[in-house]
């Protein structure tokens, strides 16, 4: 996602822009966001431009319990700022610190979410997907889907256990 910002570098600071984002898709590492659909709001700061992005999007994911592919809904929102390293008025190149960690915006004026995007999107995708709150997950004997049905087998108990179905777990009053 690019977006020429030369327009928003030259407006004075603290003036906004606000623009509607639609991808169809996404790249975020080894998997994609697909519907990328939100808000992209532009603040020109003293140095660039303050991007506040608020986005939602479905990630193709495996079910952690039954191993199904499903769509996860993802939201996304984070606040970072760009950093000219081409003053917009003159094109005089401006010198920047090196241990300042922004993002930068080249001397082609185009601001890239790119990166942030892949940043956050992978800390916005969840860390176990579940295809639906209540899957069954799998049989640990046979490896049958259980939200499909039972699958029949027996389970085994580990003998060492068996003195554990003898406790009683009823408190005084017999609850």
């Amino acid at each position: 996602m690019q977006l020429n910002v030369l327009q928003e570098l030259r407006h004075n600071l603290g003036s906004v822009a606000t623009y509607d984002v639609t991808e169809p898709s996404v790249r975020v590492d080894d998997s994609r966001l697909n519907g990328v659909s939100g808000t992209l709001t532009l603040l020109r700061t003293d140095r660039g431009l303050l991007a506040t992005l608020k986005v939602t999007a479905s990630a193709p994911e495996r079910c952690a319990r039954c191993l199904v592919e499903t769509d996860c809904s993802v939201e996304m929102e984070f606040e970072e700022e760009f950093i000219a390293v081409v003053d917009p008025n003159t094109g005089a190149r401006l010198h920047l610190s090196k241990d300042e960690e922004a993002f930068r915006i080249g001397p082609d004026f185009v601001l890239d979410l790119s990166e942030p995007i892949r940043q956050y999107g992978l800390m916005a995708e969840p860390l176990k997907p579940l295809c639906r709150p209540d899957c069954a997950g799998l049989c640990p004997s046979c490896g049958s889907n259980l939200n499909e049905g039972v699958c029949g087998c027996t389970l085994a108990v580990d003998e060492r256990l068996s003195v554990m179905a003898r406790i009683d777990v009823t408190d005084e009053k017999g609850k």
